[in-house]
């Protein structure tokens, strides 16, 4: 079989990404991770809410420092391969960090966001853009 796309995101709300296939001659495959069920997952899920800009915001980018690294993602509505959906919130990974230490957003208006507290961990966070 040949996918024709892909789209990777939590189906299954366990904290792992998985992945979504449409085949050229067939139907999809919905191949399901099960990372979570072997070891902790640690990540944060971010959905972005403009006011001034796109109300998806679309065309932010978003930095989480957790620990000694920062995790940046540039918010452009791509999931996968050939795929597109800006409902989907933007995916962190966090390694071994237990929780998120900070979030910057660079919102399309030019507006910077930075959060440092009250970042929950394995859970979803919405932001949403304040005005200068």
């Amino acid at each position: 079989m040949t996918s024709r796309s892909s789209v990777i995101f939590d189906l299954d709300e366990d904290g792992d990404l998985d992945i979504v296939t449409n085949e050229m001659v067939g139907r999809p495959q919905v191949l399901v991770s099960n990372l979570s069920e072997k070891k902790p997952i640690h990540f944060l899920k971010v959905k972005l809410a403009g006011t001034v800009s796109n109300r998806d915001g679309l065309g932010a980018t978003v930095k989480v420092r957790a620990g000694a690294k920062t995790y940046t993602r540039y918010h452009d509505g791509k999931s996968g391969y050939l795929s597109q959906s800006s409902s989907l919130p933007l995916y962190f990974g966090l390694g071994e960090a237990d929780k998120a230490d900070r979030i910057e957003v660079t919102w399309p208006s030019g507006t910077k966001q930075t959060l440092t507290e009250n970042i929950p961990a394995n859970a979803l966070l919405e932001i949403i853009e304040r005005p200068r």
